[in-house]
């Protein structure tokens, strides 16, 4: 990760990169953000926001960024990009304007030029201008984080979007203070992340950055919930350790942790490059946006109505809806549930320790107490109540087949019809094979399929199921419908937070 002389982001060690810059740019009072939220070494997803800080609205939008270290940009969602470094990215039409004291994102995904993601300057017309030296320009010597904080901790070597450096324009960071959007924090699922002042229900976004109302961290299971004290302001190096223990201590909370009270349900996989049902704006709620579809290279399609390519269209499912590790206790993650008003929805799942329908399942009973949080982004005419089938890359095809034209994979590679990569290893082994035999032999069909390739993305959400999800086969859970985290909203486009309509019954 690079600074330069107008704007340097914050280095959270080895893990915790997780960064924000102010871009440089000319007048309209718009606060240009460059978020990475992931970095696994060889590659990046980050998070690109424009936040309206003026009086009016502001009626169309182009941002620029330029890696300097050899980084690209390979795919993205919620904008139109052109150029191949430096970047150009234009709204779609429904995120072309931008109200008073509100934002737009889009996301994006590339590979690493340098050991770690860079974080570019952003400029545009619309952004707010960075002058070098000024209480914007950040000093990386003030905050050096912990290297003690270990990959163990971690799964995958993932860092948790939530725990995100902001350069902030109230003070230089020399002064060594920062102020919060609340003197409390919320520990959600294993990450620290503001408490809202004037959100009263669900995510908000204030004070630059992303936060949670009181209402909504207050109701999650223990240990999680809110932490914290009662200053306004605190030291960056202590604000860092606190938040660091924080998720240290919650990724090691023992698997014995109570259960959520809720609904009954068990979990499936499927990944059938098919354009989702909630790809369609017909199947959402007024104001909230479909889920972008990609074409089969893909590149994210400008028309939302593209036909899926399970009937003939060209619309596929991106793969930035790949599962990822937020610590070794937490993920996140997309799934098909039952019919109904579910687009954007997003459910806790707490995984109980055994099998839906496979008694004895080594790697349920290894899932024991792990927590992971998906958002809805189809429907499936085979998927019942209290069913969350994941978007797992090799989950098994399921009821329809575009996988293997888009891949270039025959039928047999991809595993069984239902149950994809894992149903393969276990017709291989057989059913009373070890737990380490199934993940080791899910993982290299994993490398086999994807990443020989050169299919990386995929090929890392593949090997999150043999490693974070332990290769469970349809585990049973307890799961409750809650307010989405914005690592999710920001990948797939979809936020209803603001509808504040969380159900409290199964599904």
């Amino acid at each position: 990760m690079k600074g330069n002389n107008k704007s340097q982001g914050f280095l959270l060690a080895r893990l915790l990169i997780s960064a924000v810059l102010l871009c440089g740019g000319v007048a309209q009072a718009a606060q240009c953000q460059y978020i990475v939220t992931d970095d696994w070494g060889g590659g990046f997803g980050a998070t690109i926001r424009i936040t309206n800080n003026g009086a009016s609205p502001i009626n169309g939008w182009s941002v620029s960024w330029n890696y300097t270290d050899g980084s690209r940009r390979t795919s993205g969602w919620n904008a139109t990009v052109s150029g191949s470094n430096p970047y150009t990215a234009t709204p779609l039409g429904w995120n072309a304007t931008i109200a008073p004291n509100s934002s737009v994102e889009f996301g994006l995904q590339g590979t690493n030029g340098g050991s770690k993601a860079q974080i570019p300057i952003v400029s545009g017309a619309v952004c707010s201008p960075v002058v070098a030296g000024s209480s914007r320009a950040a000093s990386s010597a003030a905050v050096n984080f912990s290297s003690r904080v270990t990959a163990s901790s971690f799964a995958a070597g993932r860092a948790s979007s939530s725990l995100v450096a902001v350069a902030r324009s109230s003070s230089p960071l020399s002064n060594s203070s920062i102020s919060g959007v609340n003197s409390q924090q919320c520990n959600w699922y294993g990450t620290t992340t503001p408490i809202c002042v004037n959100t009263t229900s669900g995510w908000g976004y204030e004070g630059g950055k992303s936060c949670v109302a009181v209402s909504t961290c207050t109701a999650l299971p223990a240990p999680y919930g809110i932490v914290g004290g009662t200053n306004t302001s605190k030291s960056v190096s202590s604000a860092r350790v606190s938040s660091s223990r924080i998720a240290v201590s919650s990724a090691k909370s023992s698997s014995s942790a109570a259960t959520i009270s809720g609904c009954d349900g068990y979990a499936t996989r499927y990944w059938d490059c098919c354009k989702p049902h909630c790809g369609w704006s017909a199947n959402l709620p007024t104001g909230v946006a479909a889920l972008p579809s990609c074409s089969a290279n893909n590149t994210q399609l400008g028309d939302i109505n593209a036909g899926s390519s399970c009937g003939g269209g060209n619309g596929h499912m991106c793969w930035g809806l790949t599962p990822f590790a937020v610590s070794d206790k937490l993920a996140y993650g997309y799934a098909a549930t039952s019919s109904g008003d579910v687009c954007g929805r997003c459910y806790q799942l707490q995984f109980t320790g055994s099998s839906h329908n496979s008694a004895g399942d080594p790697g349920s009973s290894a899932l024991a107490g792990k927590t992971m949080i998906v958002q809805a982004t189809n429907i499936g005419y085979d998927v019942s109540g209290g069913q969350f089938d994941i978007l797992v890359p090799g989950g098994g095809v399921g009821a329809f087949n575009a996988c293997s034209a888009q891949w270039g994979v025959s039928n047999a590679e991809l595993g069984a019809q239902y149950g994809g990569l894992l149903a393969a290893c276990k017709q291989e082994l057989g059913y009373n094979a070890s737990l380490a035999s199934y993940k080791a032999c899910l993982a290299n069909r994993c490398d086999n399929v994807f990443g020989a390739r050169g299919l990386t993305e995929l090929q890392k959400g593949c090997r999150w199921y043999a490693d974070w999800f332990e290769a469970a086969d349809n585990p049973a859970l307890k799961y409750k419908e809650v307010a989405c985290p914005s690592e999710l909203t920001s990948r797939s486009g979809m936020n209803r937070n603001g509808l504040n309509d969380i159900k409290n019954t199964c599904n």
